[in-house]
């Protein structure tokens, strides 16, 4: 086996190893030695797997002191890229999981009884509007209503999760709708979310995200038919 593949094989174990165990910003990895014994790879390898993820900005290496993760985020990033390219890119199993992951935010809030600041919903959602003309904005601000409703769950692996969903929908700008009257349904839409959370109604709080999303997803599935 030639060295580039042992150091891409003691790079994808590095990745797990760090989401296995868990570890957050600023925690400090075992020495070199023990990464050694842990991949099974000589140190030349384990150097240069270090190298890349500290070109990546996963790790930190200082000087004297040891590595520490820099982006507490960026491992489940980089095992969903790894993911990819093992088994490949299923636009609808990806478009599933966003369902899965804001349909059991509103759950978690309205079951919860969680705080939900109503007013900045509704204030993302003006802008959102008031951002017709501009694709960018309009992107931007859908992607921070539903990404709002879920930091209020304040539950730390969902907000993770749908921060990688989001990190790829970003990068392929599959977010970008661009006919009016689909803008104007989803600012609808998504004031009626908020009333749905706000009266504690989760079967018409899911009814209408549900709906929502499979509105959007339906575009998106056939932009990416059309690229």
């Amino acid at each position: 086996m030639k060295r580039t593949s042992l150091v891409d094989v003691a790079v994808e174990k590095l990745k797990e190893y760090i989401t296995i165990h868990q570890f957050e910003n600023g925690d400090k990895l075992p020495s070199e030695k023990l990464l050694i014994e842990k991949l099974g790879v000589s140190r030349t390898v384990v150097r240069e797997a270090v190298s890349r993820l500290q070109q990546s900005g996963l790790i930190e290496v200082k000087s004297g002191s040891g590595m520490y993760i820099t982006e507490k985020d960026k491992h489940l990033s980089m095992l969903f890229e790894s993911h990819m390219k093992v088994h490949g890119f299923k636009i609808k199993e990806l478009l599933e999981v966003r369902k899965i992951i804001e349909l059991g935010a509103i759950r978690l809030i309205i079951e919860g009884k969680l705080n939900v600041d109503s007013q900045k919903l509704k204030d993302i959602n003006k802008k959102y509007y008031d951002s017709i003309n501009q694709a960018d904005q309009l992107a931007l601000y859908d992607s921070i209503f539903h990404e709002t409703i879920i930091l209020f769950t304040k539950n730390q692996t969902l907000i993770s999760m749908s921060k990688v969903i989001k990190e790829y929908f970003s990068k392929n700008q599959f977010n970008k709708v661009v006919v009016q009257e689909d803008i104007e349904k989803s600012f609808y839409e998504h004031g009626k979310i908020i009333e749905a959370i706000e009266s504690l109604n989760l079967i018409l709080a899911h009814e209408i995200m549900n709906n929502h999303l499979s509105r959007v997803f339906e575009w998106i599935e056939d932009l990416e038919r059309k690229s």
